[in-house]
């Protein structure tokens, strides 16, 4: 796996760390984000020593621990837990054919989008046109002694705000676009391969993979996990959304193929 790869992850990381989880110290990489999956409390770090000396390491119910719930939850061997988290990136991992179903789908539905903003990038433009004439026109007239400096440095004050606004307003349209696609290609790169990177990830790194991924993750009685996803992972990992996707691109290569087929037989393409 080419070490880049993992560097993908550090575009979806921003928006789920906190300086908290940044700088405190954990005995695990998995501790605050696996919890119980009886009683929600988090899972902590327990350590048991039998009578030969041998050391066990159990993840426990904080709140069974505490005393603050009535959970009945058991203790599990932290190696047993850590296999668990290892086999789910394993499950959903997508293939190249689902990330370019989704890639595909999801880009055209930002271009779709981009176009319904079309009326309002002119709008904005033609506004700040409008106001970068108005501008020349007051140099114009002040240097023919029309309107006096006072009046000048106003409206001047005037325009350069509302041109300010329109500006950013404008660049915000293709800036939140452009960075929406690159997120989600980022996001694709890592889900194409998040069972290979978390596999070869040291301590630190697979926390943050973790961190990425989930909100919270749950260990249920029966050593099931149930996740709670962070965005974009939650829809990218929809099964109605990759079912949607799959058709699309399914419905997508047939309209190309009859468009090529028409082409070749020297008609307009099919409708």
């Amino acid at each position: 796996m080419p070490a880049e790869v993992w560097y993908q992850v550090q575009s979806v990381l921003t928006a789920h760390q906190c300086a908290v989880e940044a700088t405190q110290v954990h005995g695990h990489y998995l501790k605050g984000t696996i919890h119980c999956g009886q009683c929600g409390s988090r899972l902590i770090v327990s350590n048991a020593k039998n009578r030969h000396g041998n050391v066990y390491c159990y993840f426990v119910c904080s709140g069974r621990h505490s005393k603050r719930t009535d959970c009945t939850r058991q203790a599990m061997l932290i190696e047993d837990v850590e296999k668990l988290v290892e086999d789910y990136y394993t499950r959903v991992q997508i293939t190249p054919a689902q990330q370019d179903a989704l890639a595909g789908m999801l880009h055209h539905e930002f271009d779709r989008l981009m176009a319904a903003e079309t009326e309002e990038l002119e709008r904005l433009t033609t506004n700040r046109d409008r106001l970068e004439s108005e501008q020349d026109r007051l140099m114009q007239a002040h240097y023919a002694d029309a309107i006096p400096l006072s009046v000048l440095k106003r409206e001047q004050d005037r325009i350069v705000a509302e041109l300010d606004q329109v500006t950013r307003r404008i660049d915000a349209h293709f800036g939140d676009y452009a960075d929406a696609r690159a997120h989600l290609d980022d996001a694709l790169g890592l889900l194409a391969n998040c069972a290979d990177i978390y596999t070869r990830c040291d301590d630190t790194n697979r926390r943050l993979c973790n961190q990425a991924f989930f909100t919270k993750v749950f260990i249920d009685e029966d050593n099931e996990l149930r996740v709670e996803h962070n965005r974009p992972f939650e829809m990218l990992l929809d099964p109605q959304v990759n079912a949607n996707a799959l058709t699309w691109a399914a419905d997508a290569h047939k309209a190309r193929t009859s468009t090529n087929v028409c082409r070749w037989q020297g008609f307009e393409p099919c409708a």
